[in-house]
């Protein structure tokens, strides 16, 4: 719906008042919402009352679910795009989750830089077309560093922030009520000293660079930040990281990350319904040697909860949201109220429907608890069993959750605690939970 092209005189009235109006105009001078509500119109206007007005495309699957999500008692979330694109689809969701009182924002990043004409996705291009040659990263042996998946360059952070300002203001000025924004990549700790002899610049000089660009879209376009990874130089800049909790680990097995054929395999980029692609809607099994490393409870340590809990909000990594592995959804969901961190979920009509009881049912104790924890520092963790497959979290004298992760129930002082269960301890106040998955 966003060509430029799709007006044709041979098969569009030019003298419809609605359509004379924008081409008056100029087809070219309009902004991609206007391009796509212009392309609607023409298409309503050839299909007459065999298709819905326009205000009801897309409903079903955006709003419709958006506004169920809320009148089932979801009163706070963060819905992001998995594109920058994605936002012009639907406008209108944008708008009605503000509304609702969600936070909402699109997916951005500035990390990869491809060829002009050669960009394979939207966040590698950009206006300035001088930035590939004069703005890229070298390294010692005066070779470019590659963007992402070996594609294209690694863009210099202290060139970039004129690009940043003019995408934001460019996005903005559309009318898009976003209140939050995700940056990729600028929280992982992946820094570059760039030997280019245009412009030099050390690893420290890149760091502050990431930040400023943050700080700059946090402060002045007045978002809430996230990013990847939320590495400890990200925390005073952003307000929630993606990754910690669940790091992307796919690409360490090609059963996962390549193998089509594979129980493992996480899954393709593409959704022939147009909904939620299957890399994130697919339910897979994880390896016993990952799961070891990545999920089991016994070896988990939440270090950086223990010192940001009440001012940084850390998730799983986007492609491993709650439900994602098999077998692992009760145990995850119960770490999710234990470490304090927020579900993640894919929502398209299909996907909530799907898992509707369960995501709602999980919604009530985990924000409930959430509510009070965030406020506060998680002041302990323990470890009371052997097997370490009984832990406890303490967020300040009156908060302490309980989660017992074996298949047998256990004792802790006077309380039993259920075999895959936990028990939230809240003042006199006691909440026993066991995950529906």
């Amino acid at each position: 719906m966003q060509l430029n092209t799709f007006y044709n005189s041979k098969v569009f009235d030019s003298n419809d008042k609605e359509i004379k109006k924008v081409l008056d105009k100029g087809i070219s001078k309009l902004n991609r919402v206007e391009l796509i509500e212009f392309n609607k119109k023409l298409l309503k206007s050839k299909l007459g009352d065999s298709v819905n007005k326009i205000d009801t495309w897309a409903r079903y699957n955006t709003i419709d679910v958006i506004n169920d999500m809320n009148k089932s008692g979801i009163a706070n979330a963060w819905i992001g795009f998995d594109d920058m694109e994605e936002g012009y689809i639907s406008p209108e969701i944008v708008k009605r989750a503000n509304d609702l009182g969600y936070l909402v924002g699109p997916y951005d990043s500035y990390h990869s830089i491809h060829k002009p004409g050669e960009e394979k996705w939207s966040t590698a291009s950009f206006k300035d077309k001088s930035l590939y040659e004069n703005a890229t990263i070298e390294n010692k042996k005066g070779e470019k560093e590659s963007g992402f998946q070996g594609e294209g360059r690694q863009l210099n952070p202290t060139l970039s922030l004129p690009s940043v300002k003019e995408r934001v203001k460019s996005i903005l000025d559309e009318g898009y009520e976003f209140n939050s924004w995700f940056i990729d990549c600028d929280a992982t700790g992946e820094i570059f000293d760039d030997y280019s002899p245009n412009h030099i610049t050390t690893q420290s000089q890149d760091l502050k660079a990431r930040l400023e660009r943050m700080s700059y879209i946090r402060d002045n376009a007045n978002m809430v930040i996230g990013s990847e990874g939320g590495n400890d130089f990200a925390s005073s800049t952003i307000a929630f990281a993606h990754g910690l909790e669940t790091p992307a680990f796919a690409w360490v097995d090609k059963d996962m990350s390549k193998n089509k054929e594979s129980e493992y395999y996480v899954g393709r980029y593409y959704s022939p319904t147009g909904g939620v692609p299957e890399v994130f809607s697919k339910q897979i099994p994880v390896k016993e040697k990952y799961k070891k490393v990545f999920i089991d409870p016994t070896y988990s340590l939440p270090l950086f909860r223990l010192v940001y809990n009440d001012s940084v909000v850390s998730s799983h990594q986007w492609l491993w949201g709650t439900f994602k592995i098999k077998d692992e959804v009760g145990s995850r969901m119960m770490k999710e109220v234990l470490y304090n961190t927020p579900p993640m979920y894919y929502i398209d009509r299909t996907e909530w429907e799907k898992h509707k009881v369960g995501i709602i049912s999980h919604d009530k104790v985990w924000s409930e608890f959430n509510k009070k924890a965030i406020k506060r520092e998680m002041t302990d963790f323990k470890f009371i069993s052997d097997d370490r497959l009984v832990q406890m979290t303490k967020y300040g004298d009156d908060l302490k959750v309980v989660a017992n992760f074996s298949e047998k129930d256990v004792k802790y002082e006077n309380e039993i605690v259920k075999s895959n269960s936990l028990v939230i301890y809240d003042n006199n106040k006691k909440v026993m939970y066991k995950p529906e998955q």
